[in-house]
């Protein structure tokens, strides 16, 4: 029923366009709320947003294109979508009915029959939630319409029903007197004895029946049917005939209604045989119970734990019903309803009494009683009756893969633990389990016990004999564990189950994609196991880092080889096809090296693919094909991989696709995908006279430029700031092709350069006219774009911070991005590029305060120490230099700088707590405060979290700063407050990573005037530094080496 509905609004979709309905002129739906949920009333607002367009209103004025919808219509749609779902499932759910809520309390307004109708969703219809939630729900409901809508008859009513489904204790004197000065009607009375009656209170009945009589309101059939529902659970048969008789004598006609009524009060008292002769005596007036009325008996029996005579009341179903395979709305809501109520076997048996469904060769078999399973998981039953359902429907032949969908839906619902019993009685099924069923259960436990969790995962894999394969380990075991020991990880893995040959591959593979080459070669050659060759040399290829790491991709390479597990490959000629097919970051000294490397090896590569390197590198130096020669076996078998292998034209650089335009022009073949891709290529290396060869080729052939050329011709002048001819262009590309969207990462680069070009309020036009028009994608892929513009308009003169929230007001209410701390930034540099400290400390209090976010804190922080000095900025911190005179005089300005420091800490404070003191250490060392840094450091009140600055010093070490990393091992030595050894090891690995001997040695050398013993492994990172660069290493390192050998 969903598919069809959804069917009918697209064709509804398909009339609207027909008839030129604009929709990416006319959504007013904020893009961050554009969620790819299970939301079905999204579309409901688009198509209430989207209207005609009407030439002549365009032409007289653009700006009136957006049409606002009302907050009343918008709740009417959603308020409609709660009532067909009441009428086409009978139910609804919870996140429906709390965004209609939220709607509602908005707009402070809902009418009468809205207000019913949510009144109503809080019965049974919500067959997925808990009596207790209902009614909380249901009094947030009465609370909300209360204060705006007069109260009447039809609410309490309403409210009664609320409370007859959730099994409520009614006391029948309050709740009369909460209503006054409404007057109950007849239909208030029958509710209230209805909700007795369930309830079993005879006596509170009795009572409401003496007022009825003493009102002059006469007894109805409902109140009948009530009094034996009430006499029934109270364990009173004989009463229950004694109703019925006195209904006969008053010549009330038993209805359908009536014998629900009287069998669901047998059943209460647990007198099945009454409940059959009561549905045997209504076939034999006539009278053919509902689905409904059956689904009541079924509940009531299932109440009372009478399941084992469910089956044969079951067969009173309609005749129709019983003949149809699917399960009707009603019945599966009557399941939802037993699953939750914990009857999880009665709501199987409403399964069970439908014929068995002929599938089709394209149906889905798992489509039958999957939502059965789905709602014991939801409901958290045990695994074991989930594994009986399951079973039951697979044996049934109902639904082959039951015990996947349960296993599914555990997954999906991240109920970690009842995955995996599931999966674990899958297994006991022979059925088959493949590794990403436990992607979600090693992310939870990576989540919730972390790398401990992850191992005792893994460890559950190799149990039910499934292989954690390298997707597994590396996206979804590996990033969640340390990898300070790799070789201790390794050996974790392998003790939770996974084969040393597998975990060698991965740990090494997440080596190299971090760039530790020599780490991930230590691995490969301490553990003898078969690696799997193909994973590790397109790691390689990722993470090779150029001369610094040849000789250490050499010795991987030749482990590789040696260890593969199919050794006839040519992995050494594969690892350099893979280097030189890098679309970014290749560098042919990096090929160079490692060649040259290669040639004091054994290792050789076959003639394919030194043809092949060659061929991807025209313009290559004059030492690389003499090297590649030399490491060439033509002997060696060629690759088929790599054989005569024509590159695609999105991989030939631009001397490649001439060479393939002419071959092309020569054979009379289609040029223009080449011409494309050679201006796109000519755009992005801002080569304006070539680009614009191309395009007078393309109008000489009568080659049509398409859309996506225009627009590689747009961004062309942008990247060479031509701001005119790029707005001409756009013009043209307009014109030509009107409907065409131009990427949003050109569009924002364009106005940026309208910014630069002091064009900052047609920059804005042009965003937000596109965004009026077109529907903005916006995300992550053009961040960068967004923070460039913004930066623009900040360095731009004569604009200030006002002007940049001009600008990040006109991309967030567009849609291009969300305000996060790198877009807040321009906002606080416009201050710094004016040298207004003060102002640029106000922005940033009122960023944290609107935002919770602290944007360039630790730049502005560091330009005020440096205003400041050491010693007044020690006595901003609350410090006295050293060798500082009491009541020395401050500077000029001194005071207010040392307030604006203060001002900032505090910020930090307020919103980071102690992680505020790690931005003072990180601060200090930055600006080489040394003296002031380990005042600090030795006041034993000065705290702060060790492991947020051990991954400062980390995010030093990968940026390339040494500085901050010296003045902090300066200003603590001699102290035990930090790791010193790690410290000095983070700074001999920046020297090995700058190539920098002189700063190493001099390093060693303060080490040893000190005596503070260096670690092995900076002894290590020195000593190949040394024998890198053919520089002899010192005496003491030589010493130290020789006593380890």
């Amino acid at each position: 029923m969903l598919a069809n509905r959804y069917i009918k609004l697209m064709r509804l979709t398909r009339v609207l366009e027909i008839n030129k309905y604009n929709f990416n002129n006319c959504i007013s739906i904020n893009s961050k709320d554009r969620s790819r949920t299970r939301n079905k009333y999204s579309l409901y607002e688009t198509l209430v947003n989207a209207r005609p367009i009407v030439s002549s209103v365009v032409v007289q004025d653009k700006t009136n294109l957006r049409k606002t919808v009302s907050s009343q219509e918008v709740l009417e749609k959603l308020v409609a979508g709660l009532s067909t779902d009441i009428y086409q499932k009978n139910r609804v759910y919870k996140n429906d009915l709390m965004r209609v809520m939220s709607k509602v309390k908005e707009g402070n307004f809902c009418t009468k029959k809205q207000s019913l109708l949510l009144l109503r969703c809080c019965t049974q219809l919500l067959a997925d939630e808990a009596p207790a939630t209902r009614l909380d729900l249901a009094e947030q409901i009465w609370n909300t319409i209360r204060s705006h809508t007069e109260l009447t008859v039809d609410h309490y009513n309403e409210l009664l029903k609320v409370y007859i489904d959730n099994g409520k204790w009614l006391t029948v004197s309050s709740f009369v007197q909460e209503m006054s000065p409404i007057i109950p009607n007849i239909t208030t009375y029958e509710l209230m004895l209805r909700a007795l009656g369930e309830a079993g209170d005879i006596d509170q009945a009795t009572e409401v029946i003496s007022n009825m009589k003493t009102q002059g309101i006469a007894a109805t059939e409902n109140v009948f049917n009530s009094l034996i529902i009430g006499q029934g659970k109270a364990g009173r048969i004989e009463s229950v005939q004694e109703v019925l008789s006195v209904m006969k004598s008053l010549r009330l006609e038993y209805s359908a209604d009536t014998y629900t009524a009287a069998a669901r009060a047998y059943a209460a008292a647990r007198q099945h045989d009454l409940v059959v002769s009561t549905l045997d005596a209504a076939l034999a007036s006539g009278i053919q119970l509902g689905e409904t009325h059956v689904m009541e008996i079924v509940k009531t029996l299932a109440a009372v734990e009478g399941d084992s005579i469910i089956p044969k009341v079951l067969k009173y179903l309609p005749e129709e019903t019983l003949r149809r395979p699917s399960i009707s709305p009603v019945m599966q809501a009557a399941a939802t309803q037993l699953v939750f109520a914990g009857r999880a076997g009665a709501a199987l048996a409403l399964y069970e009494c439908l014929p068995l469904p002929a599938f089709g060769p394209r149906d889905d078999r798992g489509l039958h009683g999957r939502s059965l399973v789905r709602d014991c998981v939801k409901a958290g039953l045990p695994s074991g009756v989930i594994a009986d359902v399951a079973e039951a429907l697979m044996v049934s032949g109902r639904n082959p893969i039951a015990i996947q969908n349960a296993a599914e839906a555990a997954l999906q619902l991240a109920r970690g633990p009842l995955a995996t019993d599931l999966l674990t009685h899958m297994a006991r099924l022979d059925l088959p389990l493949r590794p990403h069923y436990f992607w979600p259960i090693l992310l939870q436990a990576a989540k919730t016990h972390g790398e401990k969790g992850v191992m005792r995962a893994l460890a559950t894999m190799a149990r039910m004999g499934v292989r954690a394969d390298h997707e597994t380990l590396a996206t979804y075991a590996l990033p969640h564990v340390s990898h300070a020991a790799p070789q201790s990880l390794v050996r974790k893995l392998q003790a939770a189950g996974v084969a040393l040959g597998d975990a060698v591959t991965a740990v090494a593979a997440v080596l190299l994609h971090a760039g530790q080459v020599r780490a991930a070669s230590e691995i490969c050659e301490i553990f003898s196991a078969k690696v799997d060759a193909e994973v590790l040399v397109k790691a390689l290829a990722a993470g090779y880092g150029g001369a610094s790491d040849a000789r250490h991709a050499v010795h991987l390479l030749e482990d590789v080889t040696e260890k593969a597990r199919d050794p006839a490959q040519d992995w050494v000629g594969r690892f350099l096809c893979e280097l030189v097919r890098q679309r970014r970051g290749f560098d042919v000294n990096k090929l160079t090296a490692v060649v040259e490397a290669l040639e004091s090896t054994k290792l050789r590569i076959s003639s394919s693919a030194a043809e092949y390197c060659l061929s991807r590198v025209p313009r290559c130096p004059a030492p690389l094909p003499a090297a590649l020669a030399a490491i060439t076996d033509p002997a060696r078998p060629d690759d088929v991989t790599l054989a005569h292998r024509v590159p695609h034209p999105r991989d030939m650089d631009e001397a490649g696709l001439e060479s393939h335009l002419r071959e092309l022009e020569a054979k009379g073949l289609n040029t223009r995908g080449v011409l494309r891709r050679l201006l796109q290529r000519h755009v992005r290396r801002a080569d304006l006279p070539a680009a614009r060869r191309v395009a007078d080729k393309c109008r000489a052939e009568g080659v049509e430029l398409s859309a996506g050329m225009r627009a590689a011709i747009v961004e062309l002048h942008v990247r060479v700031g031509e701001l005119d001819a790029a707005e001409l262009a756009l013009a043209e590309l307009r014109r030509a092709a009107p409907n065409f969207t131009l990427d949003e990462h050109k569009l924002l680069d364009l106005a940026a350069l309208a910014v630069r070009h002091h064009r900052l309020d047609d920059a804005l036009r042009l965003l937000d006219d596109h965004a009026r028009t077109r529907v903005v994608r916006g995300g992550a892929g053009v961040a960068g774009n967004c923070r460039r513009l913004l930066e623009a308009v900040a360095a731009a003169e004569g604009t200030g911070a006002a002007d940049v929230r001009r600008a990040l007001r006109t991309l967030t209410t567009g849609g291009y991005c969300r305000a996060d701390t790198a877009l807040l930034a321009p906002i606080v540099r416009a201050h710094l590029n004016r040298d207004d400290l003060a102002g640029a400390v106000r922005e940033l209090a009122s960023l944290a305060e609107q935002y919770n976010k602290t944007p360039l804190k630790h730049e502005v922080l560091c330009v005020l120490l440096t205003a400041l000095g050491e010693r007044a900025a020690a006595r901003a911190l609350g410090e006295r230099a050293e060798g500082d005179a009491a009541g020395g005089a401050a500077g000029g300005g001194e005071g207010g700088l040392a307030d604006l420091v203060r001002a900032v800490l505090d910020i930090d404070r307020r919103l980071h707590g102690a992680g505020a003191q790690i931005s003072v250490l990180a601060a200090l060392a930055e600006v080489g405060h040394a003296s002031t840094l380990r005042r600090l450091l030795l006041d034993p009140t000065f705290t702060f979290p060790g492991a947020a600055l051990a991954r400062q010093c980390a995010r030093w070490a990968d940026e390339r700063r040494a500085r901050p990393l010296r003045t902090l091992a300066d200003a603590a030595r001699g102290l035990r407050r930090l790791d010193l050894a790690h410290l000095y090891e983070l700074l001999m690995d920046v020297y090995q990573r700058e190539d920098d001997v002189s700063a190493a040695l001099e390093l060693w050398r303060e080490l040893q005037e000190r005596d503070v013993p260096p670690s092995p492994r900076l002894s290590r990172t020195l000593r190949a530094l040394c024998d890198a660069n053919h520089a002899p290493p010192p005496p003491g390192l030589v010493r130290q080496t020789t006593a380890a050998s």
